[in-house]
């Protein structure tokens, strides 16, 4: 029995293409459907450098600099910011894999398929929220983003932020990671959340810490 990897029908009929995957011998589309996402992934960050988003910071040197020099430095900026999506692309996929098989033993091949259909979302999530950034709202008051709630709970900057990584398509994300987890490793909901939460919890802080890791840097 083989598996072909089809990223949509993952995301609707996890359960079923999670047993459907289990039961495969044989693997099919995986670098294909690999290199269609960070294909993706390249013309998503480039549509977001090319609108600006992003690098609001680069305002506060307009003055500082000629208009040729605020050009360069903004077109660097968004060759970074197309290198730096690309990149956690990758990450999203082989990393969390890798974590998820030390723990459950299941072929590191499914577990990257796995992460292709978290990569999706992601990228689903990049495309909305594209729009949004356009007509001016930051990460933090995106309509599916917990940052919302956060502003009115607290002044915390670093709260707020943390909060605003966490959406609607992060909660879809771990239920579905949850369930390929239950089904592939045949262990309970319970373990399986306790495997699938750390991981993600991890990556929310470390992108809401971001921003203050690249001021250091």
């Amino acid at each position: 029995m083989y598996f072909r990897v089809q990223l949509l029908r993952g995301l609707y009929q996890s359960h079923r293409c999670s047993h459907q995957m289990k039961e495969a011998e044989q693997i099919k589309g995986i670098w294909t459907r690999s290199a269609l996402l960070l294909f993706t992934s390249l013309i998503l960050f480039s549509i977001s450098a090319y609108f600006g988003i992003g690098n609001e910071s680069l305002s506060k040197t307009i003055y500082d600099l000629s208009p040729n020099e605020f050009e360069t430095i903004k077109a660097l900026f968004g060759i970074g910011q197309v290198i730096q999506g690309i990149l956690g692309s990758i990450l999203l996929l082989f990393p969390p894999a890798l974590y998820f098989w030390v723990f459950t033993h299941v072929d590191y091949k499914k577990l990257v398929i796995m992460q292709l259909f978290i990569l999706t979302i992601y990228l689903i999530e990049q495309a909305l929220s594209i729009p949004f950034h356009i007509v001016g709202l930051d990460q933090v008051s995106l309509p599916f983003s917990f940052g919302v709630i956060a502003q009115y709970l607290t002044d915390y900057e670093l709260i707020i932020n943390f909060f605003s990584t966490i959406t609607l398509f992060k909660i879809w994300s771990i239920i579905l990671q949850t369930t390929f987890i239950k089904v592939l490793s045949e262990k309970s909901t319970k373990i399986s959340l306790l495997i699938v939460i750390p991981i993600n919890l991890f990556i929310w802080i470390f992108i809401a810490l971001f921003p203050y890791i690249k001021e250091l840097l």
